[in-house]
This record gives C-alpha cells, sequence and structure tokens, in this order.
C-alpha cells in the first residue's frame, strides 16, 4: 500500500474515540472546530466510491452517534457531516473520511454556500441523465464470507461416541 497519512493515524491509535470491525472514529488532528472528529474506514480507500458497500452502514451509523455525543458532551447546537470527495470538493488526503464538525450559532466557520435559480430545461436534462445511469443503485456489494473454522473434536471424545454407537445396534 502507498503512504497514507489517514492510516498512519489509525496505526498510531491517537485521540481514538471509537474502534469498530469496519472503522475508526478519532479526533482530527488539525481541526476546524474544537471537537472536530473524523471517522474512517479500515480499509484504506481514496474515495468515497472505493469503500466497499458493506462497511458504509457502519461508518455513517458511527458518524450519526457521534454527532449525538457531540451534542451532549460538547453543547454543540449543530453538527456538519461531511465528506469531501476529490480534490475540487476541498479533499486534503487520500482517504475517504466523513467528518463530524460540532457547530455554534455565529462560529464563522465557512461551510456555506448561495443556492443558486436552476434552469429548468437544464435540470430536466440532467435529471434524465443521472436517472439512466442510476438503474444499478440498489446492486451492492457483500461482505466476503469468511471460512468457518473446523472444530477438532479430541479423539477420546470421537472413539467414546463410535463406542456408544455400535452399542447402540442390534
Amino acid at each position: 500500500m502507498t503512504e497514507c497519512e489517514v492510516c498512519e493515524w489509525m496505526e498510531k491509535k491517537q485521540n481514538i474515540l471509537f474502534e469498530g470491525d469496519k472503522v475508526v472514529a478519532l479526533l482530527h488532528p488539525k481541526p476546524s472546530a474544537l471537537g472536530h472528529i473524523v471517522v474512517l474506514p479500515k480499509v484504506h480507500a481514496t474515495i468515497l466510491e472505493q469503500v466497499p458497500d458493506y462497511v458504509m452502514p457502519e461508518l455513517f451509523s458511527t458518524a450519526n452517534k457521534l454527532s449525538l455525543t457531540v451534542f451532549e458532551t460538547l453543547g454543540a447546537q449543530g453538527t456538519n457531516l461531511l465528506i469531501q470527495n476529490g480534490i475540487p470538493a476541498g479533499q486534503k488526503h487520500s482517504h475517504t473520511m466523513l467528518h463530524v464538525i460540532p457547530r455554534r450559532q455565529n462560529d464563522n466557520l465557512p461551510l456555506m454556500w448561495q443556492p443558486k435559480q436552476g434552469d429548468q430545461e437544464k435540470l430536466a436534462e440532467i435529471a434524465s441523465q443521472l436517472a439512466e445511469n442510476s438503474k444499478r443503485i440498489g446492486m451492492f456489494e457483500e461482505e466476503p464470507k469468511k471460512p468457518k473454522e473446523a472444530k477438532e473434536e479430541p479423539a477420546e471424545e470421537a472413539e467414546e461416541y463410535l463406542k456408544k454407537a455400535l452399542r447402540r445396534r442390534p
């Protein structure tokens, strides 16, 4: 694997708030606000589309529960759940992360944009294109099955079982 600063954060195990089977949540080392948390898939994935489908439920449910924790523990008045997916979207690290950012009234954190009125004809055209290319939604990647470990019976137990079975024969 290539060197990844975010994978190194996970390896260091500093400021970890939660570790599940598929994700890790930790305080961001360079927070945009006090209490800024990132939820990271343990598998290295540069962008969200590379995160396996079976990791998504844990990624988002962890972020949801941490958002609640930020409200209750830090007294946040709101949270932003944010994924910067690609460099043009502001992604700074080559690892997918879901940010949980505590918010307060007038905190001046620059995450707002001004909505613009869309051209209805252009919106209809884009909606048609997206609908046509969204037909695969609902086909989810399943987690590979782990092989079951065979339990070895001690030789004495197996032998005793065979003796009992022979005694039952008429």
